[in-house]
């Protein structure tokens, strides 16, 4: 190991590091595939140009952690708290989002085309200042006139 904390390639070696400190340390071109990482501190730690398809996360804490460029089809988070994080730029084609807590929530510049809303809460949603329970109310009111 040289002094720059630089890993020499460890063919057909695992390696195990315990109760180590590796501050500041790059890892560049290696491979971790069915690595494990337990109780590991990557606070501050930039991820680029890698591959984690099929990665599981568990019981992480990702607070204001930064997230561009990324491709996640076929991701599924569940019992994730989202609270305060921003989408930007993203696409999200055929998404279901299912039993989440969106209070309070904006949605700006969005292409909402096809979106379906069923058996959800909606008191006091409103698009574009309109409040849809109202709108519904409305509805209703003019489906019963009609029969």
């Amino acid at each position: 190991m040289s002094d720059n904390n630089i890993f020499e390639s460890a063919i057909d070696k695992k390696v195990e590091l315990t109760y180590d400190s590796l501050p500041n340390s790059k890892f560049e071109d290696v491979n971790f595939e069915g690595a494990k990482f337990s109780n590991v501190n990557l606070k501050n730690a930039d991820f680029d140009d890698v591959n984690m398809d099929e990665a599981t996360f568990n019981n992480i804490s990702m607070s204001e952690g930064k997230f561009t460029d990324m491709y996640m089809v076929d991701t599924r988070f569940l019992g994730v708290n989202l609270s305060n994080s921003r989408f930007g730029c993203s696409i999200m084609n055929n998404v279901e989002f299912k039993n989440p807590d969106l209070k309070n929530s904006q949605f700006v510049h969005c292409d909402l085309s096809n979106v379906e809303i069923n058996d959800c809460k909606i008191d006091g949603m409103k698009i574009n200042g309109v409040d849809i329970c109202k709108l519904l109310e409305q509805h209703e009111k003019s489906l019963n006139e009609l029969k």
